[in-house]
């Protein structure tokens, strides 16, 4: 009854926070709960892949599938497949856009649910860079933020090239970014971001378009 209504909810090797469990079953309580986890991972039907979270293991000749350290991060501290509350930042942001094809030995995080300027937290033996948010990430604002972000993380070299200029102005269209809500959002950071922002040419590119 316990697995077989969360399988009716999510897939196999979808992450399943313990928040979402208990509000699946409002008739149980939370140490009955708890038990028909702890039941459920002895039977393998249910694995833990780290604090309040789980999943629902699929068979793979004989051993069951696993949820990488990055995709378990990104649930945790940028998305939960429904909300934004936080975004990649550094190498990782650049390789993401295209600007860079080095991939990154730690990914950075910027996120509501980081109180400290830097910590670096280590998940399933992976590192990762926990930094918080500037101000809130939510649905509405992430591309902002990620853009802001990609114009911070940036070196001015990489940033003046026609090919990056391409890129990003694609992504402002793409996304429906709107320049005036950009230019506000971007006090919010550093003046490199600004200066890298108005001097990079990609506002007049996109008004050009």
């Amino acid at each position: 009854m316990f697995i077989e209504k969360l399988k009716k909810v999510y897939d196999s090797n979808q992450i399943i926070s313990i928040k979402k469990i208990l509000l699946l079953f409002p008739n149980y309580s939370k140490a009955y709960i708890f038990r028909l986890i702890k039941e459920a991972i002895f039977k393998n039907k249910l694995r833990k892949c780290s604090t309040g979270i789980y999943f629902i293991p699929s068979n793979t000749d004989n051993s069951f599938s696993s949820i990488s350290a990055s995709n378990i991060a990104k649930y945790k501290y940028i998305n939960d497949g429904v909300n934004y509350y936080g975004i990649y930042s550094g190498l990782y942001l650049l390789n993401l856009f295209g600007i860079s094809t080095q991939i990154p030995n730690t990914l950075s995080i910027i996120t509501n649910k980081e109180s400290t300027r830097k910590r670096i937290i280590i998940i399933n033996g992976f590192k990762f860079i926990l930094r918080r948010s500037r101000f809130e990430i939510t649905n509405n604002n992430y591309n902002y933020y990620t853009l802001l972000q990609l114009f911070t993380d940036i070196d001015s070299n990489s940033l003046m090239s026609k090919f990056t200029k391409e890129l990003i102005s694609d992504y402002i269209i793409k996304n429906k970014i709107d320049l005036l809500t950009l230019i506000k959002y971007a006090n919010k950071f550093p003046s490199k971001t600004s200066k890298n922002l108005f001097t990079s040419g990609v506002l007049t590119n996109v008004i050009q378009k």
